[in-house]
């Protein structure tokens, strides 16, 4: 405890000293104090011949917590022994505090002849067992004096209270701290930040899976080690970062140590992990003129000639360059750009790029020749009036895929440490950057995404298998798709799709989720499943018959955590409305599907399994469908599905947000959500629709933090309520915490040491510690 005291008595701790010292006139001499050292042995020996004596035994440090009892033994060993009433100080008792032991008679004779003593000391903390403390602790702790003189014993019964009022303030002090106060003192500090103590627990009841509080029985309540901890959430300054959150959540230390925070009571000294790591938005643009076709023509002819930079040293190039209105640097600096574009790619005449681009596609180019490498990329599409939203802008461009062999020349040149350092800086802090970051190999990087990536080239979609797209905006393979032309009033269809590595269709989350699924799946020894196309999959869809409730099959979907589909028209026709691309179907292989017909419980784990497998892909939704035949379809989608909902995830694994932007007069409204909207222009002019997208990859949200916990570390209950208040005492404002992980795959609602996912309807099952404070309810709280 920290002690804010201020010594008034100056540097001695003892009152009676301090007392002598203050004497005046003739009663210095009448008054004398000697200090008896205790020996590690617990004997004490005044050795010389007293007057008026009173022997006290004085404390040498400050107390907390604890009871000290003394006992004082005369002429230990001797023909009079004899054990004197024994001495107590109580909790918080102050260093320099004594208590009179032995107060020889002296009516008759003043002088007493030297004695010897033996203490025995015992320490008792709160209201455990007293422990005896022998050897130099002893002698550390307490010591004896002797008071001389009838002056003397008058003194020190006039002030012996002034060591009652210093323990008494050093308790009401301590009682003011968090981890002093105890019973009514921790009432008022909770009532101070509007924390209630409890009188009721939580309790999970099994056969309903329902969480509720229970009273307490009269007079129980919360004890105050339970309630201090609550306390401590609201009896420190925080500011809602993530040095903040960790430290709240872990304590100090290293990622490796035990948890020292507000959670050291976790299994193990478990850690929580705070994730900020952003799967990012997609963002796509697509130009349509509402009313004159000529708008837009007139638009992109002006982009072209004003803003793009033209790489291909033509002299219609160089003449379009020329004519800018831009100050003389800025014109040299466009030309040293389009020449250094020039030493690294092969361009069209034609060919033109935004300028973000084009600067990134400078970083790539000069990283290569810092390299010493003589690779030119070979562009085969830029801007392109024709060429959609990849490419109508200039946002984009078309380059050649490398060869392994110049995949594999560039990654052993960027790890070379011992090769020359270049004078391009900038090249060379790029080389420095892509060699810390991590350089795959070729074999899971062929088109060296890990070097485009560092120079700002935030995309690299495959398109086909000799070419990639590259752009400066993070796109992740999305396109849009409308017409480029529209009448003023009239609905006009439009669609965004996140295109898979080589454009088959699909969406790309989806393909790469199933494959990976797949990979894992025959991985562990089970049979491969059976895809099936969208055509097909809509005329299976279409057979599945109507089945009677209480099949042995309902049991075992219900074990894997899938719905069970009897009555498939409403499903069915729900499922013919959603986007083909946001939807696949498999059809699980055969022995696994008689398996779950005849509600085998093997069957109900190895569907489990496969289950998880696919909610490890971060696909958001299955739905199981019994077809005839014996088998089984799975319907799998990055969105909700009928029946099923979002079952694998807490949230949709993609989504889209659409705006227009007027330019030159256009406007237009949009509905705002979904892969395919409707788009109505509302004024001639040129309008630029934006499709702004997300792929949930594991990742968190913008404006989002998830936090975690090591595999097979569960909370209790209590636990999980801490964690959910404290993690609403650190949310900052428009941030979102996300707490799926560990309210599916952490909380042990029944002790038994296994976690139960939790149901919606308890996930917010907690009590919440702070209440609003209003005036006049002390007694409520």
């Amino acid at each position: 405890m920290t002690d804010l005291r201020v010594p008034v008595d100056g540097a001695d701790p003892s009152v009676e000293q301090n007392l002598i010292d203050q004497l005046e006139g003739p009663y210095p001499g009448a008054v004398r104090r000697v200090v008896v050292p205790v020996e590690a042995t617990g004997v004490a020996a005044v050795d010389w011949t007293t007057r008026h004596p009173l022997l006290t035994v004085v404390l040498r440090r400050d107390l907390a917590e604890e009871t000290v009892r003394v006992t004082v033994t005369l002429d230990p060993g001797g023909a009079d022994e004899r054990a004197l009433p024994p001495v107590v100080f109580a909790p918080w008792s102050a260093s320099g505090a004594s208590v009179p032991a032995h107060v020889p008679d002296t009516a008759a004779e003043p002088l007493v002849a030297p004695f010897t003593v033996a203490v025995a000391v015992e320490r008792a903390v709160d209201d455990a067992t007293a422990t005896a403390v022998t050897g130099a602790a002893l002698a550390e702790l307490v010591e004896l004096a002797v008071l001389e003189g009838n002056m003397g014993r008058l003194l020190y019964l006039v002030t012996h209270e002034k060591h009652r009022l210093r323990r008494t303030l050093r308790e009401v002090h301590a009682y003011r701290t968090l981890a002093h106060a105890r019973r009514d003192a921790l009432d008022r500090i909770g009532a101070d930040v509007g924390v209630a103590r409890f009188v009721d627990e939580l309790v999970h009841e099994p056969a309903s899976g329902e969480v509720y509080a229970r009273r307490l029985a009269p007079p129980a309540r919360e004890p105050d080690a339970a309630y201090a901890h609550r306390l401590g959430l609201y009896r420190r300054f925080l500011l809602p970062t993530p040095g903040a959150v960790r430290r709240l959540l872990n304590g100090p230390g290293a990622d490796a140590d035990p948890n020292a925070g507000l959670f050291a009571d976790l299994p193990g000294g478990a850690r929580f992990t705070v994730r900020e790591d952003d799967d990012r938005f997609a963002v796509a643009i697509r130009l349509v003129a509402a009313g004159d076709p000529q708008h837009r023509t007139n638009f992109l002819a002006q982009l072209r000639r004003d803003r793009l930079v033209l790489p291909a040293n033509t002299p219609p190039n160089n003449t379009t360059h020329a004519g800018r209105a831009l100050p003389a640097s800025r014109l040299a600096e466009v030309t040293a750009l389009r020449a250094s574009l020039r030493q690294s790619y092969a361009f069209d005449s034609a060919h033109a790029v935004a300028p973000p681009l084009a600067t990134a596609l400078d970083r790539v180019g000069r990283v290569c020749r810092a390299l010493g490498s003589t690779l030119v990329w070979q562009v085969t599409r830029a801007q392109d009036d024709a060429g959609g939203s990849r490419y109508e802008l200039g946002l984009g461009v078309d380059v050649s895929w490398p060869t392994p062999a110049q995949a594999t020349d560039l990654r052993n040149r960027v790890l070379d440490t011992g090769r020359a350092i270049t004078a391009d800086r900038t090249a060379e802090a790029l080389i420095a950057a892509a060699r810390a970051a991590g350089v795959p190999t070729v074999a899971a990087d062929g088109e060296v995404a890990w070097l485009w990536r560092v120079c700002g080239v935030q995309t690299t979609h495959r398109i086909s298998t000799t070419g990639m797209y590259l752009s400066h905006l993070p796109t992740r393979g999305l396109a849009v798709t409308a017409p480029s032309t529209a009448t003023v009033g009239a609905d006009v269809a439009v669609e965004a799709q996140f295109h898979a590595p080589g454009d088959p269709g699909g969406n790309a989350l989806l393909l790469a989720g199933l494959a990976a699924a797949a990979t894992a799946w025959t991985g562990a020894g089970e049979p491969a499943w059976t895809p099936l196309t969208d055509a097909a999959a809509r005329t299976r869809w279409a057979g599945v018959p109507t089945r009677p409730a209480g099949q042995p099959v309902d049991e075992v979907l219900a074990a894997a955590g899938l719905p069970a589909v009897r009555d498939p028209a409403p499903v069915v026709a729900a499922l013919n409305r959603l986007p083909d691309e946001l939807v696949e179907t498999i059809e699980l292989p055969a022995a696994l599907a008689s398996a779950l017909i005849a509600g085998q419980p093997v069957a109900a784990d190895r569907l489990a399994r496969l289950v998880g497998l696919l909610r490890d892909q971060h696909l958001a939704a299955a739905l199981p469908l019994v077809d005839t035949g014996n088998r089984v379809l799975l319907v799998c989608s990055v969105i909700g599905l009928p029946q099923a909902g979002l079952n694998l995830a807490e949230r949709r694994a993609t989504g889209f947000r659409w705006y227009t932007v007027g330019l030159g007069g256009g406007t237009a409204d949009i509905k705002a959500v979904g892969a395919r909207t409707t788009l109505r222009p509302t004024h001639a002019g040129l309008v630029a629709v934006v499709a702004l997208s997300y792929v949930r990859t594991g990742l968190t949200d913008p404006y989002e933090f998830r936090v975690e916990l090591p595999d097979s570390v569960t909370l209790t209950l209590a636990q999980y309520e801490r964690l959910m208040n404290a993690l609403m005492r650190v949310c900052p404002l428009g941030v979102e915490i996300n707490t799926f992980g560990i309210r599916r795959d952490h909380v042990d609602l029944d002790a038994d040491g296994d976690a139960e996912p939790l149901r919606p309807a308890v996930a917010r099952t907690f009590r919440t510690f702070q209440q609003r404070r209003h005036r006049g309810v002390y007694d409520q709280l």
